[in-house]
């Protein structure tokens, strides 16, 4: 009868009057027992009896006063709320960005079966913001929610502050000497009588227990923000919305906004303010704070010693420092650990805005050191993607990459924080990417550095001398130093770990290299001019030794010293011979990393099988790369059983015509017969990237080589191959995420029949080029799998007329809703893309290219607005988007705004020389972008 009500004012007044009454009376029961009798229990305490008697009279009469102002008006024993929620004040939204998020969080909301939604993303993107437009407009619409309540959960928040806050915004009152559990309780059923309600709760830290705090979830609805995605997960949050920083044009916009058009209007200052905005990273705290701290300022040097400052990360503008880095500041400080926090300072050593390989900056964080001396590599690599994990989920570092996330980045206002943080106490110098050309001098050196990074500059030589007692990580890569480094550069580092040399041009390395005994970590890859590397011997602590990619032809001097190496890289060096002495694998006991891909090895005997035997009798090996020059050797290397105690390998068979690049775990084969000697024991199920190459012995992909583990598939030039897939022996293959396809001249179809149910479904890319035979791609059922396909680029192939095949079922649907990348380029027979109705609703880029005969695209047939938010460019010839509106005229003029003209004279077809180059079997403008 009175569910969603709530006692009045006078109501609860009595009520608190009540509970007064009882805890005196139980008070008073207390003072009967001891004062019952005197004189040491002898004799009645007839005094106290009169006076508890007096005591007993006063408060029966309240009693009964209690008792009559009991009898309450039935209109106002219970009264609805007086109010759905509280209006908050607002500042307005800028950008598609945020404007997109706030109509998904909305559309959730709406959902019946969306209960938890949970908003994330790096402090000062704006997500309060958001989350505040959306209160009031719950406030303002007459939505299904009764009640809207906000709370914010503070920097020490915990269940009894959040039970309160939330108490205090319903009305609620808690009795002192409630405990968490009675505050639950009446928490609970407050919220249950209101029952549609929406509970909000801002800048969630850690994740709570909803059955702790009280909340009846089923009752309602919890939407969350937090700048950690692990407490979405742990919130159990059935949506996750990510709020991203504004693209350029939107932070341009907002700056604008906030400096004011009058001093944007100035040319020269112009140029500057777009240069400061840029620096500010999209982020709208620091455009909004830096653009106030510079309104109508129409002095120039005060716009250069702001762009200085922010790009040497020394700012002093106001409210930077209070604002901006102070939040940043905190997300750093709550890194659960210590360890976490050096792997992400070491970060702070890239460039600006630099993509960092995710694989190298793990291996960076091992070598360093920062996960301890002790233990496998393999298990040091987990905790390093752990790490790795946290720091994205964390937002404090930003994945990078369409599907694999091979890279991170780290926001240009979260690297300065982190810079102005290691300033505090001198121990880094980072002047990575700053385009020097005249070396750091002495004086420029602290005596209590640690780490220095002057990574991708213009450096030509370092002639100085340092003192530098302390320096543990020296990063020099990305150099030219052609006219060398001082002899004794490196005499006053004693205790170096970490020196990175590579993709530098020295042909040596100096003297001093060859007295760094606490020397842990030696990265010489592609120094393209080296040719000689100084003794060892002293570097008994060596763990890492990488000479990749160099013309060295000897193995350096005193390698049968280096007792502790961990890891070898020797791949694609010209070295020629391996004898005991200058490769003594028996004598490096603790070898877990060895990389030998491109070396035409023999033993000292001259038996070329030697190689295989010591392998194989090395039992520390995890990570394994090499080659081998037919399939006898492979066979032979296979049947030793060793590669069962690799964690990692890279395996070439035969000659490939220059390096490749591929991942972990995988095998290639250029130009031999697949089918000769391969024996019975294979390791297929543990192969997670397979490439062919100029193979002409298979005439399609062949089972006994694959495995239901096979993520990566490239298959290139094999001349006699017709078809990908033989239904007859193909497995589901649900872990396949790339597929490359390129210049299979007599490929005439994707598979030779109907495949079975779930084939590909976990198919993220698929890139096809140069099958001149091909006339249809991908058979119907085939494409009722792709439900997680994210990018399709199909490329110089002369004959394709459909992609999709058409089918003679009226109104049939193409739902591929993952897909957001598509690139159509030089086809010139091709058609349609479909026969029916295709639905994309997260499409964000369109690619058409001399494709003349495509005048449709089934997307826009009924476009939907799922896929207008989504959709950022449309490029493509002029004459093309012209066919084209002429057919979607309704879809083109909403898109416009997203369209790029690029040149395209297909549809006159006059080819110039840029043009057939572009689309010639060769390499062209769009080549498969390499793993």
């Amino acid at each position: 009868m009175f569910r969603g009500m709530d006692p009045t004012a006078e109501v609860n007044l009595w009520l608190d009057k009540i509970q007064k009454m009882n805890r005196i009376l139980a008070s008073f029961e207390g003072e009967i027992q001891e004062n019952k009798t005197c004189l040491c229990g002898c004799f009645p305490n007839y005094y106290n009896r009169l006076k508890l008697g007096k005591f007993v009279s006063k408060r029966i009469q309240e009693v009964d006063t209690l008792l009559e102002q009991s009898q309450f008006p039935g209109i106002s024993l219970v009264n609805m709320l007086s109010e759905k929620g509280k209006t908050l004040p607002t500042t307005t939204l800028v950008g598609e960005t945020a404007k997109i998020v706030l109509h998904r969080t909305w559309d959730y909301l709406m959902e019946i079966n969306s209960e938890i939604i949970a908003i994330y993303g790096m402090g000062g993107v704006g997500k309060t913001s958001i989350i505040k437009e959306i209160n009031n407009k719950l406030l303002a619409e007459n939505t299904h929610f009764d009640h809207v309540i906000w709370v914010t959960a503070s920097k020490d928040s915990n269940t009894e502050k959040l039970q309160k806050d939330i108490a205090k915004e319903i009305g609620l009152c808690f009795d002192d000497e409630d405990g968490e559990t009675r505050r639950a309780r009446k928490l609970f059923e407050a919220l249950w009588r209101r029952r549609k309600f929406l509970l909000i709760i801002d800048d969630l830290w850690e994740a709570i227990s909803l059955e702790e705090i009280g909340v009846p979830i089923r009752a309602g609805k919890l939407l969350i923000s937090t700048r950690l995605l692990r407490v979405c997960r742990r919130m159990e949050a059935e949506r996750e919305i990510e709020v991203d920083v504004l693209s350029p044009q939107e932070a341009w916009d907002l700056f604008k906004q906030k400096v004011g058009e009058r001093v944007i209007s100035s040319p020269r200052i112009n140029d500057l303010a777009k240069k400061v905005a840029k620096e500010c990273g999209g982020l709208p705290l620091a455009l909004i704070t830096v653009g106030r701290a510079l309104r109508n300022e129409n002095k120039i040097k005060y716009w250069q010693t702001a762009l200085s400052e922010l790009r040497n990360s020394t700012t002093s503008i106001e409210g930077m420092t209070n604002h901006v880095f102070a939040r940043l500041r905190f997300s750093y400080d709550r890194l659960k650990d210590d360890v976490t926090r050096s792997c992400f300072l070491y970060c702070a050593l890239y460039p600006e805005d630099h993509l960092i390989e995710t694989e190298e900056l793990i291996n960076y964080w091992v070598w360093g050191g920062l996960f301890g001396k002790s233990g496998s590599l393999v298990d040091k690599m987990k905790m390093g993607e752990m790490v790795l994990n946290e720091l994205t989920s964390t937002c404090m570092l930003e994945r990078e990459g369409t599907t694999d996330y091979k890279y991170v980045k780290m926001h240009d206002l979260v690297r300065d924080m982190v810079i102005a943080l290691t300033r505090e106490n001198s121990t880094f110098m980072v002047k990575s990417g700053h385009g020097l050309r005249v070396p750091p001098m002495e004086n420029d050196w602290p005596t209590d550095l640690e780490r220095v990074s002057l990574m991708r500059n213009d450096l030509s030589s370092l002639c100085c001398e340092p003192n530098c007692p302390k320096l543990c990580t020296l990063l020099l890569q990305y150099n030219s130093f052609d006219k060398g480094i001082l002899p004794s550069f490196f005499r006053h580092m004693p205790n170096l770990e970490v020196l990175d040399l590579s993709f530098t041009g020295i042909d040596h390395l100096p003297e001093s290299v060859s007295h760094l005994e606490s020397l842990h970590v030696l990265l010489l890859r592609s120094c393209w001019n080296l040719l000689c590397v100084p003794t060892l011997a002293k570097l008994k602590k060596l763990r890492v030794l990488d000479l990749t990619y160099t013309p060295i032809e000897q193995t350096p001097e005193g390698m049968d010293m280096l007792e502790n190496l961990r890891h070898l890289g020797l791949s694609y060096t010209r070295v020629s011979s391996m004898s005991g002495s200058t490769f003594p694998l028996e004598n490096y006991k603790f070898i877990e990393s060895l990389s030998l891909i491109g070396l035409q090895l023999e033993s000292s005997g001259g038996e070329s099988s030697s190689l295989v035997d010591v392998l194989a009798s090395c039992n520390t090996l995890v990570e394994l790369e090499l080659s081998f020059v037919c399939m006898r050797d492979f066979d032979r290397y296979i049947t030793s059983g060793h590669w069962s105690l690799l964690e990692n390998f890279k395996f070439l068979i035969g000659d490939p015509t220059s390096s490749v690049d591929t991942g972990k775990n995988s095998i290639s084969f250029f130009g031999v017969d697949i089918y000769d000697t391969l024996g019975a024991v294979w390791l297929a199920d543990k192969v997670n990237e397979l490439a062919i190459r100029a193979c002409p012995s298979i005439t399609h992909l062949p089972a006994f080589i694959t495995s239901s583990k096979l993520q990566h598939c490239r298959i290139q030039h094999c001349e006699q191959m017709e078809f990908v897939i033989n239904v007859a022996e193909w497995s589901a293959f649900p872990e396949l995420e790339w597929l490359e396809i390129d210049g299979l001249s007599k490929l005439s179809g994707f598979c030779n029949g109907i495949v079975r149910g779930g084939t590909l479904a976990g198919l993220e890319v698929l890139h096809i080029r140069a099958c001149n035979s091909l006339t249809t791609l991908l058979p119907l059922e085939l494409v009722k799998n792709l439900k997680n396909v994210v990018e399709i680029k199909i490329e110089n192939c002369e004959k394709i007329e459909q992609v999709i095949e058409a089918t003679e079922i009226i109104d049939v649907d193409i739902v591929l809703p993952a897909l957001k990348i598509l690139k159509l380029s030089c086809l010139p027979a091709l058609k349609q893309i479909s026969g029916g109705r295709m639905i994309c609703d997260s499409l964000s880029s369109v690619e058409v290219y001399r494709c003349p005969g495509l005048t449709t695209l089934p997307f826009l047939v009924e476009i939907t607005d799922e896929m207008i938010n989504s959709l950022k460019e449309i490029r493509g010839g002029k004459r093309w988007w012209k066919a084209i509106s002429r057919n979607h005229e309704n879809a083109t003029n909403r898109l416009h705004a997203v369209f790029e003209e690029v040149a395209d004279d297909s549809f006159v077809g006059e080819d110039s020389e840029d043009d057939r180059s572009v689309c010639s079997d060769g390499s062209g403008s769009f080549p498969l972008s390499p793993r």
